[in-house]
């Protein structure tokens, strides 16, 4: 009996299954310790129901499977299902506890139905100790599990929560835009179809439009989202959070910023904690920490830095309290995105390493490659150019690997200007050229006017035509102000301004940023602010001295 509970076994557990007398069992197990040092008392403990009993260990894991061995195929299910109920019995409402006891005990019983469920809450457990690869094993062993039950809409019930549960840690162990999560995500949905209006659409729902994002596909993503925030306001469900979250962020990287803005400001002012945490696992992000890191991040673009940054740093504090190893990776990575916006090369570094570290245990590629190429920026900017760009080319060739685009207009823009501080501006355009050739298939596009705006830059120290090199600023401005992204405006005018000087049209360009620099009410501590008030200064004193 104590071989089928396992290697380790409880004094009560056996005592039910078997229906002896505790003391007497506890008695046999104390000669089995004391004259054969078969087995070993490792403490006394309370069950949840407050029933007294001894916990035990085989001496040797071979003993163990020697006895279980042993015992007889019609005979072990039976002991399995009895010591299962007994475990159930004890643990009472908390046998989420030992789910993985009773997963494995209820598929010796060949109770299959019962072992599904509980390989699904061991897959959630899991997921919450970071354990993200073993909760993959234990979902596809529930799935196992459905294939063997009989078909029907209990069956679909069961493997819909479980493709549920494999699509998200599938996420934090694969990637977003993996094959496998797609499928996972796929077949979830024609399970929904099959059963009609359910809650589960939801997270489905989620998981397609995430991986779609990923990959670069932002208005199919869009309709999943928006069709996600109708189902949410009309059963007023808590995961409209997680809906705003979803529309926002197609906006946002197609470039819509102030619609995105409000998406996220949705989602700062709806957030409560003890309402909203417990989507985490289900959506594969903490929803406060999403809407607080990816305000902060376009309202550095929209041009309000202090802003962004408390938004930013909330973000990381809501990450830090939650055991969701992809929430912590993503947040650490927007953090230190944002840094860079900032060129604060310090920060990123602290950011990408933690990022890094974190991503390499818990196997998050994708976040693992973007911390590589912004630790790769870092390293450019304090004269180690050929290391980090080796660095930020090897992140930019992982992300791909994975079939991700997210972001990669952004990565490839921070390689072209670390080419350029190399002294290879070819190289330089030829990575911006391919940046400008994925913006055109996804319309990623928040990041668009830095690329012509480097470009602009780029072109200018290889001695292109300066009208050629203008119409590069004059389009990085145009799209700038477009998007209302007053930051990207604010560097593009300078690199316009530089050139306007080289001409000769000083008095033109002290007007033209003296008006982008007047319409900022904070961040003048930033380093672009700063160069550029610095630069504006020049001007003024120049135009005062041909005056």
């Amino acid at each position: 009996a104590a071989s089928v509970q396992g290697y380790e076994f409880d004094s009560a557990v056996l005592a039910r299954v078997l229906e002896m007398d505790a003391a007497d069992v506890e008695e046999s197990l104390e000669a089995l310790e004391r004259v054969h040092a078969f087995v070993r008392l490792l403490e006394e403990r309370e069950f949840p129901d407050r029933t007294l009993t001894l916990r035990y260990r085989f001496i040797h894991v071979l003993y163990q499977n020697t006895l279980y061995a042993q015992i007889r195929p019609t005979r072990r299910m039976q002991m399995s299902g009895a010591v299962a109920r007994a475990l159930e019995g004890y643990w009472g409402e908390r046998s989420a506890g030992v789910a993985i006891e009773l997963a494995v005990l209820h598929e010796a019983a060949r109770e299959f139905g019962l072992a599904a469920n509980y390989f699904q809450i061991a897959a959630q457990n899991a997921s919450q100790l970071f354990a993200s690869r073993e909760a993959v094993q234990l979902a596809r062993r529930g799935l196992a599990m459905v294939e063997t039950l009989p078909e029907g809409r209990e069956r679909n019930e069961r493997e819909l929560s479980l493709r549920i549960v494999l699509g998200n840690t599938l996420i934090a162990t694969i990637g977003y835009s993996a094959p496998e999560v797609e499928q996972a995500y796929s077949r979830a949905r024609e399970l929904c179809q099959q059963l009609g209006e359910t809650p589960h659409l939801l997270p489905v729902l989620c998981g397609l439009c995430v991986n779609l994002y990923v990959r670069g596909k932002y208005r199919k993503g869009l309709e999943l989202a928006e069709e996600f925030l109708a189902l949410t306001e009309r059963w007023q469900d808590p995961a409209i959070v997680v809906a705003h979250r979803m529309v926002g962020n197609a906006l946002f990287f197609m470039g819509e910023l102030t619609k995105a803005r409000y998406h996220y400001e949705q989602i700062v002012s709806i957030y409560d904690p003890a309402k909203h945490r417990v989507l985490t696992r289900l959506y594969a992000a903490e929803p406060g920490m999403n809407g607080h890191m990816l305000l902060g991040v376009t309202l550095w673009l929209l041009g309000y830095p202090e802003a962004s940054l408390r938004h930013s740093r909330e973000a990381l504090r809501l990450a830090r309290e939650v055991s969701h190893a992809n929430s912590q990776g993503y947040a650490l990575y927007c953090v230190g995105m944002l840094h860079q916006f900032r060129r604060d090369s310090e920060t990123v570094q602290e950011m990408s390493e933690s990022l890094i570290a974190l991503a390499t245990e818990q196997g998050l590629g994708l976040w693992q490659a973007g911390g590589m190429i912004l630790r790769g920026w870092t390293m450019v900017e304090q004269g180690w150019a050929q290391e980090g760009i080796q660095q930020m080319r090897r992140g930019v060739d992982a992300v791909q690997s994975v079939r991700a685009q997210l972001y990669q207009p952004f990565n490839l823009c921070l390689l072209a200007e670390a080419w350029s501080k190399a002294g290879d501006r070819q190289k330089g355009l030829a990575v911006l050229a391919e940046a400008q050739a994925m913006i055109e298939e996804s319309e990623e596009r928040y990041w668009e006017a830095e690329l012509h705006r480097l470009r602009g830059e780029l072109l200018l120290m290889e001695g292109a035509p300066l009208s050629e090199v203008e119409s590069c600023f004059d389009r990085a401005i145009e799209i700038a102000r477009r998007q209302q992204a007053k930051s990207l405006e604010l560097r593009a005018a300078v690199s316009l301004g530089r050139l306007w000087r080289q001409q000769g049209k000083r008095a033109e360009a002290r007007d033209m940023l003296a008006e982008i620099y007047d319409w900022f009410t904070e961040g003048f501590d930033t380093a672009d602010l700063k160069d550029a008030k610095a630069f504006l200064d020049e001007l003024s004193i120049e135009v005062g001295r041909r005056s």
